[in-house]
């Protein structure tokens, strides 16, 4: 018994500066727990004990064994479990796409900015003939454990499957400390890269599963999971969910050359750049306060306040809310919009009584808008822009976000205004009446038909329902594409939010962090001065003194290496195309070595195709994964001949595309 009480010590301690060395964040949680044991401050619920051959843990609060048996035969029949089905176990990252031969047909012909479906439909044409889900995996790259418990099936599932990267994941940090006296973690990640979520939120376990996810990412094709706690099944749709939410899922290739495409045009053409890479202490907006108008429920309810105090405030209004804001005789000082999508833009400017309903806004719009859209409604002089995801004015910054609501919140936080109002930013579903938009929004749908999330669901961006804290409730539903953007609204409270600013969120929507959830019935905003033709003069000279119109000396520099590191990346995908390699395992290596170069940026501030590759691959390399891991392929080297000719292509339409930013450029002007 002392030989063994010793060797757990031992197994302990080399945990320790395993921990401490490699996972510093998870060494100082199951450090502080231990002084607090140490010193009385906490009482410990679970008690490790040793009994007939094998380790326990009893729940002293319930008297509860935590295995009730052998804890070693426990984690061989948890090892017995796992298998290299593609259909037991597993979690898929990639859409089940299928495509017709003549939607692929005319994918190969189309422009790759037609659709997000023109790069993808070929190579999973290619994957669905040729990998149905009763083919074999020949090895499991990536692996999740869901639960610790005293970590001996994490040692049993290695040694059968040995896998590359493993996610563990445990709520409960003192059951994870106990199996530090048991498992030894430090030979676990000898061979294999390790990411915890111990006692983690929501957010902490999206975050360790982001990095996870990232790793290797061509090797996400299936990942395996095993479930040590029932309880922790809805983990597995929490994963689901960070899964859908990936920017590589909600911003594809296509938008993103469209975006650099029309940036590029943009400066061409001579447009002002608002400097968003700093944040402003002007007095006009130390005087007054900032309404921001978003399209969220709470806006038509409150649309009788907004009207009230709207003459006393600088109203920064969301594109999409022009209708119900002109429909009340509310006139937005400026307007935000940031997509680059036609149709809604068009749709919203159809239902407009009259365009001189904009004469008196003043127009922030992401470099990529449709141009020609808003010139038909403002005029030139009165548009300011800003880059989002790409960075060819890289002095003036750049704003990412999710949708165009988190980036008018970073807006208003940027020009500095001491007070900020929040008015329709709800991203959540109402409670009552399970709207996503105020009534007359493009977007709203009346009751949605929503289904909860659970781990048997395909999770959907916009129709999976599950519930986060509320601003005045205690919870309310909402859909993952509405939480990713509750995250950069919260991203940006934390990096652009100022001491002296105060951000108070009137919406029966989710809470934001470091926000004063108050009732727009509470506020009376009349003590301030009415604007004037006066103030309007000075809000556009104040933009006009922060904003440029070409590229410095620097960004030109930068931009003719863009040209240079594409015709690289260009050379070694030919140079892929025209080698032979007689297995699949050749191809696999080689195409991770030319995938690996043409997703790195080779200087500062140049990585926009480098970017839009990375997306690319990340939405077809689960195909493409499951191709080069899959153990029965018929007729291998004709498969390969068809795989490097069809992923050849896609790169290269790619690439060909995005250098179009370079055509009729006046080099004069560049270099």
């Amino acid at each position: 018994m002392q030989n063994i009480e010793q060797k757990a010590i031992t197994t302990f301690q080399n945990n320790l500066l395993f921990l401490s060395e490699k996972y510093p964040e998870v060494f100082k949680k199951v450090d502080i727990l231990s002084q607090a044991i140490e010193n009385g401050s906490y009482k410990e619920r679970y008690a490790l004990e040793y009994k007939d051959g094998y380790f326990d843990v009893l729940d002293t609060s319930t008297d509860q064994w935590l295995y009730g048996s052998s804890s070693i035969e426990a984690a061989k029949k948890a090892a017995d479990e796992i298998n290299y089905s593609k259909d037991k176990g597993v979690i898929e990252t990639f859409y089940n796409y299928n495509f017709t031969d003549e939607a692929i047909e005319y994918a190969n012909e189309e422009d790759p900015t037609v659709s997000k479906f023109v790069l993808i439909a070929p190579v999973v044409g290619f994957a669905r003939k040729l990998l149905p889900k009763t083919t074999i995996m020949k090895q499991i790259y990536k692996f999740i454990f869901f639960g610790v418990g005293l970590g001996l099936h994490l040692e049993t599932i290695d040694d059968k499957i040995h896998s590359y990267i493993y996610l563990i994941i445990e709520d409960n940090l003192e059951l994870f400390r106990l199996s530090l006296f048991v498992t030894d973690y430090s030979k676990l990640g000898k061979e294999s890269e390790l990411y915890f979520a111990i006692m983690e939120d929501d957010a902490g376990v999206k975050k360790a599963f982001d990095a996870f996810y990232h790793n290797s990412f061509i090797r996400n094709n299936y990942i395996k999971y095993y479930l040590l706690y029932p309880n922790y099944r809805d983990k597995i749709a929490q994963i689901q969910n960070s899964i859908v939410t990936q920017s590589s899922n909600t911003y594809l290739q296509d938008r993103l050359l469209t975006k650099n495409l029309r940036t590029v045009e943009s400066i061409k053409n001579g447009y002002k750049f608002f400097n968003v890479s700093k944040q402003y202490d002007d007095v006009i907006f130390k005087d007054r306060p900032i309404i921001m108008v978003a399209a969220g429920p709470s806006l038509s309810k409150n649309i009788e306040w907004l009207k009230k105090n709207a003459p006393y405030a600088t109203v920064v209004a969301l594109f999409m809310t022009s209708i119900i804001l002109e429909k009340h005789g509310i006139k937005p000082d400026i307007i935000v919009h940031v997509d680059e999508y036609s149709k809604p833009v068009k749709n919203t400017l159809d239902k407009i009584q009259s365009n001189s309903f904009f004469d008196s806004s003043l127009f922030f719009l992401s470099s990529s808008v449709d141009i020609e859209l808003f010139l038909k409604i403002t005029s030139k002089d009165k548009i300011y822009m800003f880059e989002d995801r790409t960075n060819y004015k890289f002095h003036n910054g750049k704003l990412e976000g999710y949708s165009v609501g988190e980036i008018g919140y970073a807006l208003s936080l940027i020009f500095g205004a001491k007070d900020i109002y929040l008015l329709g930013l709800d991203l959540a579903l109402d409670p009552e009446t399970r709207q996503t938009h105020s009534e007359g929004h493009l977007s709203s749908k009346g009751k949605l038909n929503i289904k909860e999330a659970t781990s048997s669901d395909n999770v959907s961006l916009r129709e999976s329902e599950f519930f986060v804290k509320g601003n005045f409730l205690n919870k309310v539903p909402t859909t993952p594409l509405f939480n990713i953007s509750i995250y950069r609204v919260n991203h940006f409270t934390h990096t652009l939010k100022q001491k002296d600013q105060t951000v108070y969120n009137l919406n029966n929507g989710a809470y934001f962090e470091n926000t004063t959830p108050i009732k727009a019935q509470e506020i009376d905003l009349q003590n301030f001065k009415k604007k004037s033709s006066i103030y309007k003069k000075r809000l556009q000279e104040f933009y006009d003194n922060n904003s440029s119109d070409e590229l410095d000396k620097y960004e030109k520099e930068a931009f003719l290496l863009r040209e240079k590191e594409a015709r690289h990346k260009k050379d070694m995908i030919i140079n892929f195309s025209k080698q032979r390699y007689p297995s699949i395992d050749q191809i696999s290596s080689a195409f991770a070595k030319v995938a690996a170069e043409c997703i790195l940026a080779e200087h500062k501030n140049t990585g926009e195709l480098a970017q839009i590759l990375i997306v690319y691959l990340e939405n077809v390399g689960g195909y493409i994964g499951d191709f080069f891991n899959t153990k029965q392929i018929e007729n291998p080297k004709k498969n390969i001949k068809k795989f490097q000719k069809i992923i050849t292509l896609q790169f290269l339409k790619i690439i060909d595309k995005y250098m179009e930013i370079f055509k009729d450029w006046d080099r004069d002007k560049v270099g």
